[in-house]
């Protein structure tokens, strides 16, 4: 049974994430796949039907619904994961399986029939959903992302900035592929994910109470431009 967590994402400008970075590294775990400077790039490919049923879910402000998206953590591809990720009145849960970079390759050359034989029900729902020809790739996300943990609550909290698009190619794996940008200079979007509650101390930490709430989505913004 998926465990359904709360998600918040809060538009923020480039002092408010500096700020927030100072703080936060002081009294939170940095994500393991933090580089150096302590961030990551995160490259998706999301899917959509013929009817663009994602995007309008989410213009519409739809109670329940649901993205596949293909996800990498480095420019290398090193790490490849399948992903659905379900939205339900506010509250969020992800289901994700591994790929190789050859089962990545074949979903985008339409060739996805292995699909229907891994045990992962995310990688059958995807293949029964590719098979009616109205269900493909649709466009790249990516952005620059520091990520920061609180393992009581399953505390999450993102800073993900500089998010670009690769427009209309969905050529997922060629890292030097060209892509666009699609916010206005400085802005980022916060997010935060934990279970039953959010610590009082990390809350403030967030200064939740003089921020307000964005229906924000990087792969509507993105679709704005393909």
């Amino acid at each position: 049974m998926p465990k359904y967590r709360h998600e918040l994402k809060i538009g923020i400008n480039s002092f408010d994430k500096a700020l927030l970075s100072s703080r936060l590294s002081h009294v939170m775990r940095r994500d393991r796949f933090a580089g150096p400077d302590g961030s990551y790039v995160v490259r998706s490919l999301y899917f959509d039907d013929i009817d663009n049923h994602a995007l309008m879910d989410k213009f519409m402000g739809a109670i329940y619904r649901e993205k596949f998206r293909i996800r990498t953590y480095d420019r290398e591809a090193s790490v490849i994961r399948l992903e659905l990720k379900v939205k339900n009145n506010g509250l969020g849960y992800k289901e994700a399986a591994p790929l190789i970079r050859e089962e990545c390759a074949a979903i985008l050359a339409g060739d996805f029939a292995f699909l229907k034989h891994r045990p992962e029900m995310v990688c059958r729902r995807l293949y029964s959903k590719m098979s009616t020809g109205l269900f493909k790739p649709r466009t790249i996300v990516q952005y620059e992302r520091e990520a920061y943990e609180w393992d009581p609550g399953r505390v999450r909290v993102t800073l993900d900035s500089n998010l670009v698009t690769g427009l209309s190619s969905v050529d997922f794996l060629n890292s030097a592929l060209p892509l666009t940008g699609v916010t206005d200079e400085g802005l980022s979007i916060l997010e935060i994910k934990y279970d039953e509650f959010l610590p009082a101390h990390i809350a403030d930490l967030l200064m939740l109470n003089s921020r307000q709430r964005a229906a924000l989505s990087k792969y509507a913004i993105c679709r704005r431009f393909d």
